[in-house]
């Protein structure tokens, strides 16, 4: 996995100009975080995480830097990330009356990266089934996690399905 941290101005557009150099040099794009809760001088922090096949990873990386460059995103950090684990969940319960932006970015700042979310709306006095895809370190426990989950949970009155 490689993760790359940018910042991109508050402006529509500015993140396919960040998404297209990944994809046309073979990345695979697994998760993009982008905090607007933490914009300055109308930047915006950006984490994006994608992998790219080992065949041409270094080639494709300077590639996608130059791209970058080009566009005039400055990248801030480049990482390589340990191996994860995928988990699957679900949440029941009122998941978007309760933030689920909030949850999401409280996993995130535990190293668990939500990959995936999937819902069904209904009317917002009903229930909600929300099934995310989460990426967790592999220094992260079975048990922390579910730990950390069942405390969201607890305190927003949701219920949590393992998969």
């Amino acid at each position: 996995m490689i993760n790359l941290e940018v910042r991109l101005p508050d402006t529509p557009g500015t993140l396919i100009q960040l998404i297209e150099p990944i994809s046309n040099n073979g990345g695979n794009i697994y998760s993009i975080l982008h905090y607007h809760d933490k914009k300055i001088n109308n930047m915006i922090p950006v984490e994006i995480t994608f992998e790219i096949n080992e065949e041409i990873r270094e080639i494709g990386l300077k590639k996608i830097q130059e791209e970058l460059r080009d566009k005039n995103i400055p990248i801030e950090k480049i990482s390589f990330g340990a191996k994860q684990r995928h988990l699957v969940v679900i949440l029941t319960g009122h998941v978007f009356d309760t933030d689920v932006l909030d949850t999401i970015k409280r996993l995130a700042a535990k190293g668990i990266k939500t990959s995936e979310l999937q819902a069904k709306f209904t009317e917002i006095e009903e229930v909600s089934n929300v099934k995310l895809k989460l990426e967790v370190p592999e220094s992260t426990t079975e048990k922390e996690l579910i730990k950390e989950l069942n405390k969201i949970c607890e305190e927003k009155d949701l219920s949590l399905i393992r998969g």
